[in-house]
């Protein structure tokens, strides 16, 4: 990486404007959203019944799309074969919606828009969601949006669904934004860096226990 004149802390701002263009995530609160709350507010009860409904509605939606899915194409498997383990490549399943078809948002979106201040997508603005191993697009698959999912999937099976599903609560809660939930954040670092040099290949898995082991998903 060049020497860049920006300071540190402006691009970073200017990277994460750029990333919420795309996803669909206001930076600054909505107006007449209400302020985000204060993650003090949340009890270690509130905070399991969060874990209990994400994950709940995550089973529930990939059970759903699953039916309808089917196996990695040929080309794009090849296109991010070497980033990912053979194993779960041929586990991961893909569906694109059609016919304008959106994925609607999740029962817990309000609420979660309101306690973060308007700083959550929403999903009929993403390109994709992933449902532990299916991956749902709205349009057509590119092929960094799918390497983008492939990650979140091999978090999961890696930290393990229920471990996942209580950082990436926790870390919701800690930072009151998507794009600072640290899971989140891997995924868009390593996207780019993907984007950036498809030769260079790494192992996202080594990527995830390094995070891990350094305990940057708390």
């Amino acid at each position: 990486m060049g020497f860049n004149a920006e300071s540190t802390q402006d691009a970073e701002k200017k990277e994460l404007r750029l990333i919420a263009c795309k996803i669909g995530e206001s930076i600054e609160p909505d107006a007449g959203v209400p302020a985000s709350m204060n993650p003090k507010e949340f009890t270690e009860g509130r905070i399991a019944e969060m874990v209990a409904e994400v994950s709940a509605y995550m089973r529930q939606e990939r059970d759903m799309y699953l039916r309808h899915s089917e196996p990695l194409a040929t080309d794009l498997e090849k296109a991010i074969h070497g980033f990912f383990s053979q194993e779960l490549l041929e586990r991961v399943k893909t569906i694109t919606l059609e016919g304008g078809a959106r994925i609607p948002p999740p029962p817990f979106y309000a609420e979660a828009k309101a306690m973060s201040g308007g700083r959550f997508p929403d999903f009929v603005h993403m390109r994709s969601i992933t449902y532990i191993d299916v991956i749902v697009f709205h349009d057509e698959i590119d092929v960094r949006a799918l390497f983008h999912g492939v990650v979140h999937a091999t978090q999961m099976a890696v930290l393990r669904f229920d471990r996942y599903m209580d950082l990436y609560v926790r870390g919701f809660v800690k930072n009151l934004s998507w794009l600072q939930i640290p899971l989140e954040d891997q995924a868009y670092r390593l996207d780019a860096r993907f984007a950036e040099n498809p030769e260079q290949v790494f192992s996202v898995e080594e990527e995830i226990k390094s995070w891990d082991r350094a305990g940057r998903y708390l």
